[in-house]
């Protein structure tokens, strides 16, 4: 799994090289023979330092007025054929997505591009559909374009929870997006104003609870080439967030429902269709769409299922696979730091969580070091340096942090 000594394909740019869906995109194509250049506005971007990364770029903000000048400029220099797209990256060439969108595996029109990216236009989408099933799998919502169209909707049988939602499409000044929780009913029109004065829509919720479940996807010509869904184990925090315990996993029912979106919403390329699943009900909703890949994506890599080289050989070559790849091999994959470490320290901090179970995790944390079936996001073979970066990284922070507290 060395990387090739003379990359022999075309050269690729990975945009924000310091996300962890980044890192395994650049370890897929540089093992499979691409010549990748990994960019990043942080200097320290991890994947910049990977082993499989044939150049390192560090880039302009993606707000900065030097990005688009800096991004024609290694496109010309380094004669880049593609490009991976993060949705930072897509939302920073949104005035100039035209200029761009040849050197991208995703749909050419930008009305489909950028309506994927936003929460509020794809459950709209839903919604207001007239194909059932889309209706149905998916948690109470409603669009709020003003705050006088709020005191028109009644919210007494929704469950809390709610959840205030606004993407960076609709975003009026920066490319962040806000995902509020409110726990009572009253705090609502409060919470809704403030976000009204930051996004021209938002998106309200109730709450759906179960556990975390993505079916990630490689759709092409109308079909998916390469498939795979997890199951999350640990979130962080432990009430739901970020997965730093995940295993492969598979639900015919929620894989059905997520072929049916994305073709509605006429997607190609990759996405991650994000689920919860309540097993006790054996009930499942829609939460979110992520047209990009996705953070978990060291999972399929490690089990040998390469979205991003099969995606490009598709790109370039334009030929099919004959069969479907879907990962099939039982695997579990955790991201220690800071991830797990933060799942453990939300539990530890919870006072709703019983003294007993704060030991069982503290242990189950130590103990999945040594677990010969628990992989590591960044022990990726050929690219092990990755793991120590991090962790030097991690706790130089955190003593920093503590020394700030005496």
């Amino acid at each position: 799994m060395a990387k090739p000594t003379h990359p022999n394909k075309p050269a690729v740019l990975v945009p924000q090289a310091d996300s962890l869906g980044a890192v395994a995109v650049i370890r897929s194509l540089g093992q499979h023979g691409y010549q990748v250049h990994a960019s990043s506005a942080k200097s320290g971007a991890l994947g910049c330092h990977s082993s499989f990364a044939s150049f390192a770029h560090l880039a302009p903000e993606y707000q900065s007025e030097d990005y688009l000048p800096w991004l024609r400029q290694v496109i010309a220099e380094y004669e880049i054929q593609a490009i991976v797209p993060s949705e930072g990256f897509l939302l920073a060439i949104k005035s100039n997505f035209s200029e761009f969108s040849s050197l991208m595996d995703i749909p050419r029109d930008e009305k489909i591009v950028y309506a994927c990216l936003s929460k509020v236009d794809v459950f709209a989408r839903f919604i207001q559909s007239d194909e059932v099933l889309l209706t149905k799998h998916i948690p109470k919502s409603v669009i709020i374009n003003s705050i006088e169209e709020l005191s028109s909707f009644y919210f007494v049988d929704w469950k809390l929870p709610f959840f205030i939602k606004g993407d960076a499409v609709y975003n009026l000044n920066t490319y962040d997006a806000l995902v509020a929780k409110i726990s009572d009913t009253n705090s609502l029109q409060e919470h809704a104003v403030k976000a009204l004065s930051q996004f021209k829509k938002i998106l309200i919720q109730e709450c759906f609870s179960g556990k975390k479940v993505c079916v990630n996807l490689l759709v092409q010509d109308g079909r998916s080439i390469v498939e795979s869904m997890v199951l999350a184990r640990h979130e962080n925090p432990h009430s739901g967030g970020v997965t730093s315990l995940r295993q492969s996993w598979w639900h015919q029912g929620i894989y059905d429902d997520a072929i049916r979106r994305l073709k509605a919403l006429h997607w190609c390329g990759a996405a991650m269709v994000e689920y919860k699943w309540d097993q006790e009900r054996q009930q499942f909703a829609f939460i979110e769409l992520n047209a990009r890949y996705w953070a978990a994506l060291n999972l399929d890599i490690l089990a040998g299922v390469h979205f991003p080289a099969i995606q490009m050989d598709y790109f370039f070559c334009k030929q099919l696979p004959a069969n479907t790849l879907r990962l099939s091999k039982k695997i579990t994959v955790r991201h220690v730091l800071p991830a797990d470490f933060g799942y453990l320290l939300s539990k530890i901090r919870d006072p709703s969580v019983a003294v007993k179970e704060k030991l069982v995790s503290a242990f189950g944390f130590i103990i999945y070091f040594f677990l010969p079936g628990i992989y590591s996001d960044l022990n990726y073979p050929g690219d092990r340096k990755l793991v120590l970066l991090n962790a030097e990284r991690f706790f130089s922070e955190l003593a920093r942090s503590l020394l700030k507290k005496i």
